[in-house]
């Protein structure tokens, strides 16, 4: 029989499919050294997988838990009815509506019809493995739990969120990750009075949080997150996402006393106008800048699909010493607030705008006026492209820059990147990715490149939205690639023959070329199939058409063309 592999890498492989439910199920099944192995990767974050997969499974999941409960937190769910609701319950395929697929019952430990809670443990500690909480998805699953079970009623959601909470603090060495997303499709009671994580037995609670920057009356129940097990679990989390209108949850307010050492923070506010008088969007930008003014060492920050408020800046700026990386993704800028907040971040790495509204130069003055100078990733995914501050801040950070991306990939209208791409030859000879709009008038620069930036491991080639015959330039450009190349993508409407396409893989034989994409493929044929297939380096397995992947094989070559026959008109 031949040996598994070691354990680190079995784990290292399957961390890789953390989201392919089916793909993690069969190695389940391998033998016991796999199913040990991909226990802890499924059971990380079993809640994300639920939204991911768009799965039903989330009441078995809670099943699965509650199993994991000692004698104690039993008899506290017992005492309320609820064990005894559990213990009479038929989870089948054909009792319940939300059933599950008999050929994943084994992720669960359960089987597929019981009467009681099996009187042995759980064959692992699921507990233990849980890094990774999906906030509003959890609580959605202890919904379905309870309504599969017929033991709808906020009292007994709220014991058994207590009662999983108090599990997860106990085995769990700490949470990592928290989404924290309130504006999911879905219909939750405990919505409109935040996730009532708190014990009825305090209702004359009432007191004030006092945080090194602001204090916040507190009136509300006690909450669970204020157990000192919990407290301390949570208080180790790493990153969190916040996303809607996480400010109408109760327990918010508690997050900002216990999750001070956050490395990456992402928002998403809820829309600018949610209501008449903004509301809820202005008490989330209060609450998320006094979030962000509590970190002791936050390094990368994310607003994404927001308008972005001047409070955010005026929060930021107390990170400038930790900060390292910042982006703005879909982001629409106000012309009363620029950026100015941003050249005091001397230690910042990467820079990401993609597809901003309102991104003028106003906004961007203070990068031109105090440019960044330790920038090793810088990314402008917009259309136009600030080509005047990405020049400056090209000139600025200079050798240290290793990646730079700007254009569109589905065509940027824009021509004049010479001058752009001139500089990057000439100041960044430590490139290794590329991401650039190339139209007819930039092929000599993008030679240039190719000669100087020898280290570049990933091009990308986007368009100007013209179609461009390169059969006279393309053989040559093959032999320009630099040996460290693994990924090309042409997202530009290039147009070449097959006996050009040929001869580029001939002269790219020194090329290391693994990954190989072409957007727009309306006019690759059969020949141009077999031309890959028969020509391609050895390090290339797979290629790309649009965003579909085929083997560099017969069979890849037959599946290609059939999809080209249905897909490319």
């Amino acid at each position: 029989m031949a040996q598994s592999p070691p354990n680190e890498i079995l784990q290292e492989i399957f961390k890789h499919f953390v989201n392919d439910i089916d793909y993690l199920h069969s190695c389940l099944l391998v033998n016991k050294i796999w199913s040990s192995n991909v226990v802890p990767v499924l059971w990380n974050r079993p809640f994300h997988l639920l939204l991911h997969n768009h799965i039903n499974l989330s009441h078995q999941i809670i099943s699965t838990y509650l199993a994991c409960l000692d004698n104690e937190e039993r008899s506290k769910l017992d005492i309320n009815g609820i064990s005894r609701s559990y213990y009479s319950s038929q989870l089948s395929s054909q009792s319940s509506p939300c059933s599950f697929d008999s050929s994943l019952s084994t992720i669960f430990d359960l089987p597929l019809s019981y009467s009681v809670i099996p009187s042995h443990p759980p064959t692992y500690n699921y507990p233990s493995f849980l890094r990774h909480l999906s906030y509003f998805s959890f609580i959605a699953s202890v919904q379905e739990w309870c309504a599969v079970n017929n033991n709808w009623n906020p009292y007994a959601m709220r014991k058994i969120v207590q009662a999983l909470f108090r599990l997860f603090a106990k085995f769990s060495p700490g949470l990592e990750t928290l989404v924290f997303v309130m504006d999911m499709d879905m219909s939750l009671d405990l919505a409109a009075n935040g996730l009532l994580l708190f014990d009825e037995n305090h209702h004359d609670f009432d007191g004030v949080i006092t945080s090194a920057n602001s204090t916040l009356n507190v009136k509300r129940n006690w909450s669970i997150l204020l157990d000192p097990i919990v407290c301390n679990w949570m208080s180790h989390i790493k990153e969190i996402e916040l996303a809607g209108d996480f400010v109408i949850d109760q327990n918010f307010p508690v997050l900002l006393t216990i999750c001070k050492n956050l490395k990456k923070m992402e928002i998403r506010l809820p829309d600018f106008e949610y209501d008449e008088d903004g509301k809820h969007y202005d008490c989330s930008v209060e609450m998320s800048a006094r979030f962000l003014k509590v970190q002791r060492g936050l390094e990368q920050f994310t607003l994404r699909e927001s308008h972005y408020p001047k409070a955010i800046g005026a929060a930021l700026i107390r990170q400038k010493s930790s900060l390292r990386h910042v982006e703005f993704i879909d982001t629409v800028f106000d012309n009363r607030c620029p950026l100015d907040w941003l050249p005091y971040c001397t230690h910042l790495e990467s820079l990401t705008f993609i597809d901003s509204e309102m991104l003028i130069p106003k906004i961007l003055t203070p990068l031109r006026l105090a440019p960044l100078k330790r920038l090793k990733s810088l990314t402008f995914r917009e259309d136009p492209v600030p080509t005047d501050i990405l020049q400056i801040l090209i000139h600025s950070s200079n050798v240290n820059l290793q990646e730079i991306v700007f254009g569109w990939p589905e065509d940027c209208r824009q021509d004049g990147h010479s001058y752009i791409l001139d500089s990057i030859s000439k100041f960044c000879p430590f490139l290794t990715k590329l991401g650039a709009t190339i139209g007819r008038h930039e092929i000599s620069e993008l030679f240039l490149i190719l000669s100087n930036c020898r280290y570049l491991q990933c091009l990308e080639i986007y368009g100007n939205g013209c179609l461009l015959d390169v059969n006279e330039f393309l053989p040559e450009l093959g032999k320009f690639l630099p040996t460290t190349l693994g990924e090309l993508d042409i997202g530009a409407r290039w147009r070449f023959r097959s006996d050009i396409l040929a001869r580029f893989l001939e002269n790219s034989k020194h090329v290391s070329l693994y990954k190989f994409v072409i957007q727009i493929c309306d006019f690759i044929n059969e020949e141009h199939l077999r031309v890959i297939v028969r020509h391609s380096m050895s390090s290339l397995k797979y290629f790309t058409l649009w965003n579909k992947n085929f083997s560099v094989t017969q069979d890849g070559m037959g599946k290609a063309s059939e999809w080209l026959r249905k897909s490319v008109s």
